[in-house]
């Protein structure tokens, strides 16, 4: 690996509760309607999938900017 590039951890469905502060439902609800990262597919099949560190902290710090935009 070269020194630009570093792997992004992946969660699994099972982990995000803790990551987000969401529950499972909650974040389906959220990926249906748009308003949250999609997974990556683990597998051919697609049964298998996690999601990006760097996308669900993008998705955090999106929400923080919502928040201060409407606290102002």
């Amino acid at each position: 690996m070269t020194g630009s590039h570093r792997l992004n951890r992946m969660f699994r469905l099972r982990e995000l509760p803790e990551f987000v502060g969401l529950r499972r439902t909650q974040i389906g609800e959220l990926i249906k309607s748009g308003e949250f990262p999609k997974p990556v597919p683990l597998s051919n099949s697609g049964r298998a999938v996690a999601w990006l560190e760097a996308d669900l902290i993008a998705w955090q710090i999106a929400r923080i900017a919502a928040r201060n935009t409407k606290a102002v």
